[in-house]
């Protein structure tokens, strides 16, 4: 695992500028995703300056990025680029940043996490990749 940059860090953290009124301010996700949400921040602040942010957190195992576009012509392109960093996160460990895959823990919680991280640390060691994850 490999430590995430103060730069990177200080970009997660400014995307509280970015949140809608009357939303927390918060990102609710660990440092295995911050570069995600980061390039997510760059792609869509590329194509859409104003964009609002509603929440952004973790979910059944995989990155959720609720957003409000300023124009109305600009959601479906929007829409799009989120969507592919949601994807990109269910093939990455979002503790450590590398490969991942969704896994389940026996209590039937779900992260997607790097099944050799998983089973070393006290934290995840009961999750198993969701195929094999039966009851």
């Amino acid at each position: 695992m490999s430590p995430v940059s103060a730069e990177l860090r200080q970009k997660v953290f400014d995307l509280r500028h970015k949140f809608a009124p009357g939303w927390l301010e918060v990102v609710s996700i660990s440092e295995g995703w911050y570069r995600l949400v980061a390039d997510c921040d760059a792609e869509l602040t590329a194509v859409d300056p104003a964009y609002k942010i509603n929440q952004i957190k973790e979910k059944f195992g995989g990155l959720r990025y609720y957003i409000e576009p300023s124009s109305p012509e600009l959601a479906d392109q929007l829409y799009a680029i989120v969507h592919k960093y949601e994807e990109l996160s269910l093939r990455t460990c979002e503790v450590t940043g590398d490969s991942g895959v969704l896994m389940k823990s026996r209590g039937g919680w779900y992260r997607t996490l790097n099944p050799g991280y998983a089973e070393a640390s006290l934290a995840y060691f009961d999750y198993k990749p969701v195929d094999q994850a039966k009851e």
